[in-house]
């Protein structure tokens, strides 16, 4: 039986057994668990592979850098390597926005596929470049295609999830990438040890990107075949099950319909206060990531003294120490219902890591300083990214606003790649004390928020607010 097709061409009807806009709760717990199971297993996997490929590929420069890509290219003169890092970050926080604007109108598997695709012929087209010029070039190409990937990812995610079950499937999704990227070094080591002819190629840091970019190429042509649709284009469930996965989302937004917003709508949907605050968090979140990502391997190898292939291996536990603890943390802030306090806790042993990097001696002692410092800066990203959809009302919204955000991180990308200087190793006092400064603007710009969407729930209970975020019954989820 055909379904009669809207009359706004902006508008796919998301709940084709309701016929008016009361939310229908006509299924079991059981029913319920077995459809978020069965969402799960086809949103998370290919997700998870995608983006921890992207995250290798974005973060393989410090590796290549220090397997001889320096000296080849010359990226010690001057800030040629800093701004080998920045170039990539203009491109990504140009196309983040339109990116998601696209995403919902083409279908996830088949952009998605298409910027996996993309952007693993730029890591390719790195090995084989000549001059750090053309090292540049590639970078701000590979932001390009890399800037839909994450908020895609955000908005498929939010699209099938209420707000209490998000932290903990975001900062899995999250980290279970980070742990597919925490094995970037161990990687690029191996692949650096390769050695073709006497020639270009001869030089293991070439093949680092061209291995990479290769895995990246093969994963793109499967995309399509494993990655999940958006709920109106989903073809693994039957009705019944459809009926439970709209009507389960829609107790938390109350959206009838999927619409896709015109530019004029988005442009409306951005001009709010709080997108500006959420923004200013997820830039303090990135800064601070890519700072660890792009320079830790740098610290361990000269600041810490650490040999190459030690400061290669040693990159990875602390990364994998972040996994696991970022996991818990996510699964109790969903358990508690409440994000501000885990979120301002990590941010502090955030700071608490990189004040046992820059003043204890002992070099064991400033490597412990690197996990605690890599779990309370690693794991407030996925949090950041849980806390706006939660205090987003409406499906379209939370695609803009995921994309917006995102795209905040871009240019914190751009802070984290210059703060820490080359003229400023090997302790990088600079840049490490600005990524502390900034964790204490994160505690308080979290907490004011998370103070504010407290008040407003409660006024709202006692009915005299109505309508938070525009939508009857919604509640912020701080």
């Amino acid at each position: 039986m055909e379904k009669e097709q809207p009359l706004d061409p902006h508008v796919e009807d998301l709940s084709p057994k309701v016929s008016d806009n009361a939310v229908v709760h006509d299924w079991t717990p059981e029913e319920e668990t077995a459809v978020k199971r069965k969402v799960d297993l086809r949103v998370f996997p290919m997700l998870c592979i995608i983006f921890g490929l992207s995250l290798l590929d974005r973060a393989n420069m410090p590796f290549a850098y220090i397997a001889g890509m320096e000296e080849d290219l010359q990226l010690g003169v001057g800030a040629r390597y800093s701004i080998t890092l920045l170039v990539f970050f203009p491109s990504y926080w140009l196309f983040e926005i339109p990116s998601n604007w696209l995403v919902r109108r083409i279908g996830s598997r088949l952009w998605m596929s298409f910027l996996v695709i993309a952007w693993g012929l730029s890591v390719l087209g790195m090995g084989f470049v000549r001059n750090w010029n053309s090292l540049a070039a590639c970078r701000a190409i590979l932001g390009i295609f890399e800037a839909g990937l994450l908020p895609g990812g955000i908005f498929i995610v939010s699209s099938w999830y209420r707000p209490y079950e998000m932290a903990k499937r975001i900062s899995g999704f999250w980290m279970t990438s980070q742990l597919c990227s925490a094995f970037g070094p161990i990687l690029a080591y191996g692949l650096s040890l390769i050695e073709v002819g006497d020639g270009m190629y001869a030089r293991g840091w070439r093949w680092i990107f061209i291995v990479e970019g290769l895995i990246t190429i093969v994963a793109g042509i499967a995309t399509p075949f494993f990655l999940i649709e958006f709920p109106e284009r989903a073809r693994f469930l039957n009705d019944r099950q459809k009926h439970i996965a709209f009507e389960r989302v829609r107790l938390a937004s109350d959206d009838k319909e999927i619409k896709h917003p015109t530019v004029k709508e988005t442009l409306v949907m951005l001009w709010d206060w709080k997108l500006a605050l959420y923004s200013l968090q997820y830039f303090i979140a990135a800064s601070s990531i890519y700072s660890l990502a792009y320079f830790a391997p740098i610290i361990l190898r000269q600041g810490l003294h650490f040999s190459y292939v030690r400061a290669q291996l040693l990159s990875t536990p602390p990364t994998v120490f972040s996994v696991i603890c970022s996991i818990i943390a996510a699964w109790v802030s969903d358990k508690i219902k409440l994000r501000w306090p885990i979120m301002c806790f990590q941010a502090l042993l955030a700071i608490a890591g990189l004040l046992i990097i820059l003043y204890t001696g002992p070099p064991a002692v400033r490597y412990f300083g690197l996990f605690v410092a890599s779990y309370g800066i690693q794991s407030n990203v996925p949090s950041v990214l849980s806390y706006v959809p939660n205090q987003t009302g409406r499906l379209e919204k939370k695609g803009v606003a995921s994309a917006a955000v995102i795209s905040a991180g871009a240019i914190g990308g751009i802070c984290g790649s210059t703060v820490f200087r080359s003229q400023d190793s090997p302790e990088y006092f600079p840049g490490m004390w600005t990524t502390i400064g900034l964790q204490f603007v994160f505690i308080a710009i979290t907490f004011a928020l998370s103070m504010y969407f407290r008040r407003m729930n409660r006024l709202a209970d006692e009915g005299k607010v109505r309508n938070l975020e525009g939508v009857d019954g919604f509640r912020y989820a701080p």
